[in-house]
């Protein structure tokens, strides 16, 4: 057995893995008598066929070497990945095919793979940041929240909304629809009903329902789920002149003030000194502190992208962008470069990971799972894939563990009024901050800059 990875241009680099003729024999063999077991020969006892029975059956052989081939091409992947001594983030084996001329001349597959490694002298401490304030919040931000809140909060229908009544932001508008299928050419229609404002409608739609009554009718472009035409297909995002009719609007009745308060305490008696007005104003103290460090989280990954100069794995970016696109995403949605910042800076933490002294608990690993379930939905009864959002809640745990870290040891004027003891963090008990609210938690609602699919380092394309 022998691997050869030479250095290329960039994060590309050129493999070799030879096969020596016995070696390739020694998979043709094992392989023929895995067939036999499950071969029934009329003269033959089970177990007790030759092997130059399958030897002397091209059509046999055929399906012989094919196994042979998919094994091979596995081991290559894994022996690349083992071999390696940066990390392997991309692989493109040159396509081959076992023959039996192989048995007797040998086997050398060949091709590229791209790599990722943190250069020496990899600059991630003390980045210099812009400078930063506190958050305030008036006495008319906590009034609005409360607003907001007890709408949010509100379970009970209005039951004598006039009929004529124009839909706002909260509402419950159910509504038809119709439009061409350009593609098919096919009338697509239905029913649907929304919640004017939910992060989950596009914005678009809630833009086109807020002012309109029972009855209205209008029409314009709106983005659209697709279904696919063949069973297993995917659906697709497409935006389309339809024509919606208005059926109804429905809104749910807001909390009291007091039932405002009892439900964010959760049903407990306030402490001394609590309010309604203290608990919504340190909620909304909270939104605007995430905010800021999200912000300073994306200004710290330009200034380390900017400070060091590392190769792109082109190859692995367009994979990512395959990815999205196979869950549906349009190429209007994709942004390439920031496919390419996000994937670039994944990467970056991962090794990173392993010189930070991060470990997270129970309690992150499960925030991290959850927050996986409402971007992807659940898994379900299916254990493989819930044992996968295990394994990728517990790699987003430690990103965001060394996110953290990587921001309490950034520098930026008023960095003490944040991180240093007694700052705003400590007075609010956040030992750690990784973990973006889900909109449900937020009041209103904010937008998350993941783009929506996993960063494996072992990516390659078959």
């Amino acid at each position: 057995m022998s691997l050869k990875i030479e250095p290329g241009d960039g994060a590309k680099r050129k493999f070799q893995r030879g096969y020596s003729p016995e070696e390739v024999r020694t998979r043709v063999d094992r392989t023929i008598q895995d067939f036999l077991r499950d071969v029934k020969v009329p003269g033959y006892r089970p177990g007790r066929v030759p092997a130059s029975y399958v030897r002397s059956r091209p059509p046999y052989m055929a399906s012989v070497h094919e196994e042979v081939t998919k094994g091979i091409h596995s081991e290559v992947i894994g022996d690349l990945i083992k071999g390696s001594a940066e990390t392997v983030v991309f692989l493109d084996p040159e396509d081959f095919v076992v023959t039996e001329e192989n048995e007797k001349s040998g086997l050398t597959v060949t091709g590229t793979i791209e790599v990722f490694s943190l250069p020496e002298g990899f600059v991630y401490e003390k980045i210099g940041l812009s400078p930063e304030s506190l958050p305030t919040v008036s006495k008319e931000e906590v009034e609005s929240a409360i607003t907001l809140l007890a709408k949010q909060g509100a379970t009970q229908f209005i039951q004598d909304l006039p009929e004529d009544t124009p839909a706002e932001d909260g509402d419950l508008v159910g509504f038809t629809f119709s439009f061409v299928d350009p593609a098919t050419g096919l009338a697509r229609d239905g029913r649907q009903t929304v919640t004017v404002g939910d992060p989950r409608v596009p914005e678009v739609l809630t833009r086109s329902l807020i002012g309109k009554k029972a009855g209205d009718s209008f029409t314009g472009k709106i983005p659209f789920n697709i279904p696919g035409e063949k069973k297993g297909e995917r659906s697709r995002n497409e935006t389309h002149e339809a024509t919606i009719g208005i059926l109804s609007v429905r809104r749910l009745k807001p909390l009291t003030r007091e039932e405002l308060f009892s439900s964010l305490l959760g049903g407990k008696e306030p402490v001394e000194g609590q309010t309604l007005e203290s608990v919504v104003e340190q909620k909304v103290l909270e939104q605007k502190l995430t905010e800021i460090l999200n912000r300073k989280m994306e200004e710290l990954v330009v200034e380390v992208l900017s400070r060091n100069a590392l190769p792109v794995p082109e190859g692995r970016i367009d994979l990512e962008i395959a990815r999205m696109k196979q869950a549906g995403m349009s190429d209007a949605e994709i942004d390439r470069e920031r496919v390419k910042k996000d994937t670039m800076w994944w990467f970056i933490l991962d090794e990173l990971a392993a010189k930070i002294p991060v470990a997270p608990g129970v309690q992150r690993v499960e925030q991290e799972f959850y927050a996986l379930i409402q971007r992807a939905g659940s898994p379900g009864k299916n254990e493989e894939r819930r044992n996968e959002y295990i394994e990728q809640a517990v790699v987003s745990a430690r990103r965001r563990l060394t996110e953290e870290y990587l921001l309490r040891h950034s520098s930026f004027s008023g960095w003490d009024d944040f991180f240093a003891p007694g700052g705003v963090l400590e007075k609010l008990n956040w030992g750690s901050f990784g973990v973006i609210p889900a909109p449900s938690e937020q009041i209103g609602h904010a937008h998350d800059h993941d783009h929506g699919h996993d960063h494996d380092h072992a990516g390659h394309n078959h």
